[in-house]
């Protein structure tokens, strides 16, 4: 466990145990972060919105132009995508309709570690989607469904690929953000912390 991970898991109990006297004072800096990372995950969604409806489009019309391992490569493709379309909807408005505002500093920490812990999850259910696709590709070798397999295989391939760089890309990226944008106020916040308990102390 780095420095850093340290660090926000004591602010986090320590504005547990006091988020009213603190929130009050000193949730502008934080709120800040939270309103980017909120930008962030707006983009991200549009990203992801983005590359299902176009894979929901040429996977469409390829599985009535096609045939073969392409035809199920297509056809898979548009199948996939109609979830990764859902999520990225009820991500985008998830994002748009919150309030950095109405939450206090606590539920921000909370909701950045749970983001960044999801995607870490998220990204090794990609690999998983990756192994699966070449588990497929071998199978049809030796299957009467050799085209079906060998096409859904390839799509599972291209698909958690794409995911892998996806969900790992936005980890970093939020990382970075939170480098930039929490971790210098959390320190100060927590370097303040411990001004004070000196100072009751003496």
């Amino acid at each position: 466990m780095n420095n850093r991970s340290i660090i926000i898991i004591l602010l986090g109990s320590f504005l547990f145990l006091f988020s009213g006297k603190i929130g009050a004072q000193n949730l502008n800096p934080i709120q800040s972060f939270e309103l980017s990372r909120q930008d962030i995950n707006k983009t991200g969604m549009i990203v992801l919105g983005s590359w299902a409806v176009g894979n929901i489009l040429v996977g469409a019309y390829g599985n009535y132009k096609t045939s073969g391992d392409t035809k199920h490569f297509h056809q898979f493709n548009a199948m996939w995508n109609v979830v990764n379309l859902g999520i990225a909807a009820f991500g985008y408005f998830n994002a748009v309709g919150s309030d950095p505002n109405s939450m206090t500093a606590t539920q921000i920490l909370n909701e950045y570690n749970s983001l960044q812990n999801f995607l870490l999850l998220n990204a090794g259910l990609d690999v998983a989607y990756m192994v699966t696709g070449l588990y497929l590709k071998e199978r049809a070798k030796n299957s009467t469904n050799a085209e079906r397999l060998r096409g859904y295989g390839n799509s599972l391939l291209l698909q958690g690929g794409f995911l892998l760089a996806f969900d790992v890309a936005l980890y970093f990226i939020h990382h970075n953000n939170a480098s930039v944008n929490l971790y210098p106020h959390l320190e100060s916040l927590l370097s303040g912390c411990a001004g004070i308990g000196l100072k009751l102390s003496l």
